[in-house]
């Protein structure tokens, strides 16, 4: 298959890689929108404070629109409904999947996508959002139709693999009414891998959807994830984010009130460790008013490794009386451990509820020599004062998927305090 570097990427080795994928016109005619659009969207600039802390080149690709090897035995429960999206292939959906009642298809496979992708997260958002949008090699697209009220999750598992580049790219569609949950899984890799992915999701008048997006890719992965949802008259989104795993990551997780009665909610656990870099950045626009957002993202840091996290909130003049919140805490676990962490208001009328909140200290001696007082390790002691930190975040992840997000959780703080 063909494989191009970002410098070599033009209109014609698009069409290739398009016509050899069997895609439609209306697959090749985004892809080449994308590709022009590259020539105006400005690389990430360093000066700019959403990139201060972490450098673009390192997460830039060697290569593009190249296949890798097929994986297709990662079903951790095949009882459940499950989606296996590879680079280079279609996707794979086992039984549950099947017939739970969702539309699950290669993005474009139906000329309807062609009115939904860019909804939430248009190619011209970002210079990584514009390469994955020319040169997306692994792409899914689920629709929940109209009242469908799904009753158990979706999984989505993207594998990565090691030394070389993915693009995937997700778009979810809940119709007015329905009810869905959608958990996206990104693990594996190894050294030499870089993933450059996007999911967007659109949340119709009404609908529920819940979004959970686990990052647990094995050391040696530098990668790039950006997630938008754009919720429409009276929905409701929750997007959940663990972050665990990779050398070098950074993720641009958000939502978009765009109709009156229109809820969001945020919630991220990061626990880095030994030299990983976690750059995480929140968002939420309203732009219509009566509408309500909330964030709540927690970091804790060990060893050597940093944590960084950006949250915006911006409430447009068009917007009044809505609701924002946005906290972010974190909690440094080692003398070298770094932390930082940039609020930011953007309010642009005075018929508002809005307020942030950032901390970062070291874990509380006091509360660390009170447990070991009632006879409990000092290690111990410690991983129970993190867990409590973060629990009151998991707790807002949708039941049925916290006991899996605390299990992971769980075994990262055995690892982060050298006992496990």
């Amino acid at each position: 298959m063909l494989s191009t570097s970002v410098a070599d990427l033009d209109p014609e080795k698009i069409a290739v890689f398009s016509r050899t994928r069997g895609e439609s016109q209306a697959a090749l005619d985004w892809r080449q929108r994308a590709g022009e659009t590259l020539d105006t969207v400005a690389y990430p600039d360093r000066v700019k404070h959403l990139w201060r802390y972490t450098d673009p080149d390192l997460l830039k690709p060697a290569s593009l629109m190249s296949a890798a090897p097929e994986m297709l035995d990662l079903w951790t429960e095949p009882t459940d409904p499950a989606v296996l999206l590879t680079a280079g292939a279609a996707p794979r959906l086992n039984a549950a999947a099947e017939e739970c009642g969702l539309e699950i298809t290669p993005l474009f496979a139906s000329d309807d996508h062609a009115d939904v992708v860019g909804s939430a997260v248009p190619a011209d958002h970002g210079w990584f959002e514009a390469i994955n949008a020319a040169t997306f090699d692994a792409g899914l697209a689920i629709r929940a139709p109209r009242g469908l009220v799904l009753e158990r999750p979706l999984r989505v598992v993207v594998p990565c693999h090691t030394g070389s580049t993915q693009v995937p790219r997700l778009l979810v569609l809940a119709e007015t009414g329905s009810e869905i949950t959608v958990v996206e899984e990104h693990r594996d890799g190894g050294p030499g891998s870089v993933v450059i992915g996007v999911t967007e999701i659109v949340a119709r008048a009404g609908s529920h959807v819940r979004h959970v997006l686990v990052q647990r890719w094995a050391d040696g992965v530098r990668g790039h994830l950006t997630q938008r949802a754009l919720i429409e008259r009276d929905a409701d989104y929750l997007g959940a984010l663990a972050g665990l795993g990779g050398e070098l990551v950074k993720i641009d997780q958000g939502g978009i009130l765009s109709g009156q009665g229109a809820r969001s909610e945020l919630v991220g656990v990061t626990l880095p460790e030994k030299r990983q870099h976690q750059d995480h950045h929140t968002e939420h626009r309203h732009t219509s008013g009566n509408t309500s957002s909330k964030i709540d993202f927690k970091a804790a840091v060990t060893d050597r490794a940093r944590s960084v996290y950006t949250g915006l909130i911006r409430i447009d003049e068009g917007a009044p009386a809505s609701e924002a919140f946005q906290e972010n805490r974190n909690l440094l676990l080692s003398e070298k451990a770094r932390a930082d962490t940039i609020p930011e208001l953007e309010i642009l009328t005075d018929d508002v509820s809005c307020s942030h909140g950032a901390t970062a200290a070291p874990i509380d001696p006091e509360q660390v020599f009170y447990l070991q007082s009632r006879g409990m390790p000092h290690e111990e002691a410690t991983r129970l004062v993190v867990r409590g930190f973060v629990e009151s975040t998991l707790r807002l992840v949708p039941e049925g998927l916290r006991e899996e997000l605390e299990e992971l959780v769980e075994d990262r703080l055995r690892r982060l305090q050298g006992v496990a």
